[in-house]
């Protein structure tokens, strides 16, 4: 599994929890409170020894344990589409875009609001100021394949 699609599902299970990349592993936590962790740079390391994991209900508390064990469990040199310095560079200093998603014809373009996909691609409003077309040799890891979007900013917490 991806991190860009471990992080995608746990915002699934609780949109208010906050996913930090520090010091080798992905933290998951709502201001000062921790519920678990995972190692990045080793696999089937998984911490819920936060006291806080186990004060879930027990169906979140399922949901991201099996999570967990599914992105701990992927080896870790396919956990990662790691941003090249450019795609970086593009991503930290164009203002107002929000969202990168990929159309069947191969066409990358990034969007102020979040698009929505059709048979042919992704759509906005008709205004020429909410979105702009990219090299389509950038992001290689957006797929016309993938069901949303992606969002920026989970591009650059990631990294």
């Amino acid at each position: 599994m991806l991190t860009k699609e471990f992080i995608k599902k746990i915002k699934e299970i609780n949109e208010d929890w906050e996913i930090k990349v520090i010091d080798k592993g992905i933290y998951i936590k709502m201001g000062c409170t921790y519920y678990c962790s995972v190692r990045t740079d080793e696999t089937y390391a998984i911490d819920t020894r936060y006291g806080n994991f186990y004060e879930m209900s027990e169906t979140d508390k399922e949901k991201l344990f099996k999570l967990c064990v599914e992105y701990a469990s992927t080896p870790i040199e396919k956990r990662e589409d790691r941003l090249s310095d450019i795609e970086r560079a593009i991503l930290e200093n164009v203002e107002g875009i929000n969202y990168i998603a990929r159309d069947r014809d191969n066409n990358l373009y990034a969007y102020k609001d979040k698009p929505t996909k059709d048979s042919y691609g992704w759509k906005v409003n008709n205004n020429i100021d909410d979105y702009i077309k990219l090299n389509k040799n950038l992001f290689s890891f957006i797929k016309w394949e993938d069901e949303d979007p992606t969002k920026i900013r989970d591009l650059l917490e990631v990294e």
